[in-house]
């Protein structure tokens, strides 16, 4: 369409707009109005009729505003008494009227030579209009207070992100605005998992542990480490979702790092998805193999959450201050007992959360510790937390599944690390 309009007269391509843009919405008031007849003033000639008068004022006064300002006047003027004399009808709105108004205001723009913003803008009104009962419907289906957390997740990008001093100060070369970038990364992947959550729990373990391992692993590991204690399952099956949700925690790791350091990313990438990948089809395998005389899911499971709400402010700002002493404290260590002191602190890190020690890396490779340094405490890190969440399912588990998870994850963590300093 816009390499048509481009080999038209500008004045006929903007005639030829107007009025696809205006019929587009008088078809749409049009279908509507015959559902709710007398609520709509106008239809497939009205809005037409409005678009057009809109784009002449426009086109015949192009050195004046006044003209096509007081064709605004007088279609409120006219919708105005269109509206109150139609108060009366049930379910009486203004959404027809507000149409009428940007009919002209569209038929404006296409006169003014905007044709790409005129037909976006049409296109988009017409959905708009087209699709009240789903977004009604939407509406109704969202919980008011995921629209809470929709708005913290904007006051951290579009409000705080863009103020934050993007310039590195100390001489741990502290960048604030990478501090935060990072928070947003990090709160945007795992509230992309609790939403997935929240719209397909409850409908087994693997989906579960696919779910809740892309949002923490760990808190996934503990809560499916308690429910094999009041299971009917066999304690084989949560062993292996147990695995699957470490297999997800291998794939994110590697997408975060991916963010923002690539080429410690491309160190990981054959490692992290060949352990991803393998911990995933073995848990499957488990939880497939043994799951014959048992339910696929039982009462209750969708109650059972593997985390809560990912962005409170609370947590975003506990998470970038310790993602900056973490930041900090590698940079020392580095300093003052080389390589050997930051696997050991990598070591120690990945029994809490694993997530800013590891970003934390991605801010040091290449400056103060070296990409193979980097990489290799990545690895280690992700091993110890393996061990760790091994150690939680043995204490919140039942005996069976806390010794098999435990096995399968010290496994999966000491091959990482032989594969990594073997290659």
């Amino acid at each position: 369409m816009g390499t048509v309009v481009q080999h038209l007269p500008p004045d006929l391509a903007g005639l030829l707009l107007a009025l696809a843009i205006s019929l587009l919405i008088g078809f749409e008031r049009e279908e509507y109005r015959d559902d709710r007849p007398g609520s709509f003033f106008g239809g497939v000639r009205t809005y037409p009729l409005i678009g057009l008068s809109g784009f002449l004022l426009a086109i015949a006064f192009p050195a004046s505003a006044v003209p096509f300002a007081t064709g605004l006047l007088v279609l409120g003027a006219l919708l105005a008494i269109s509206h109150f004399t139609a108060m009366k009808t049930p379910h009486m709105g203004i959404t027809s009227e507000i149409s009428a108004l940007l009919t002209y205001g569209l038929g404006g723009a296409a006169a003014a030579g905007f044709h790409w913003l005129a037909v976006a803008t049409g296109i988009i009104a017409v959905l708009l209009l087209h699709e009240k009962e789903r977004l009604e419907g939407l509406v109704d289906r969202v919980p008011r207070q995921e629209l809470g957390t929709l708005l913290r997740f904007l006051l951290m990008t579009g409000v705080i992100l863009p103020v934050v001093p993007n310039h590195e100060f100390t001489a741990f070369a502290i960048n604030p605005f990478k501090i935060w970038l990072v928070v947003v990364a990090v709160s945007a992947v795992s509230y992309l998992s609790y939403l997935l959550q929240l719209r397909f729990g409850g409908r087994g373990l693997i989906p579960a542990a696919v779910l809740g391992g892309a949002y923490s692993s760990t808190a996934t590991t503990v809560v499916l480490a308690r429910q094999s204690r009041e299971s009917t399952r066999r304690p084989i099956r949560f062993a292996g979702a147990i695995l699957t949700a470490t297999g997800v925690m291998y794939l994110r790791l590697w997408i975060l790092v991916v963010l923002f350091a690539r080429h410690l990313a491309e160190r990981l990438t054959v490692l992290f998805w060949a352990a991803g990948l393998s911990a995933i089809l073995v848990g499957i395998f488990l939880d497939r193999y043994h799951r014959r005389d048992y339910p696929a899911s039982e009462p209750g499971d969708e109650e059972r959450r593997a985390s809560g709400n990912p962005l409170e402010l609370t947590s975003a700002f506990a998470f970038a201050a310790i993602f900056l002493v973490v930041l900090v404290v590698t940079r020392l260590v580095a300093q003052r007992f080389g390589d050997t002191g930051v696997l050991l602190l990598s070591a120690i890190m990945g029994t809490t959360d694993v997530d800013p020690f590891i970003l934390g890396l991605t801010q040091s490779a290449g400056q103060a510790l070296t990409i193979s340094t980097a990489a290799a405490a990545v690895v280690v890190a992700a091993a110890s937390n393996n061990v760790m969440k091994g150690v939680y399912a043995l204490i919140f588990g039942d005996r069976t599944t806390g010794k098999l998870a435990l096995a399968l994850l010290t496994l999966w963590g000491a091959a990482t690390v032989a594969v990594y300093f073997l290659m």
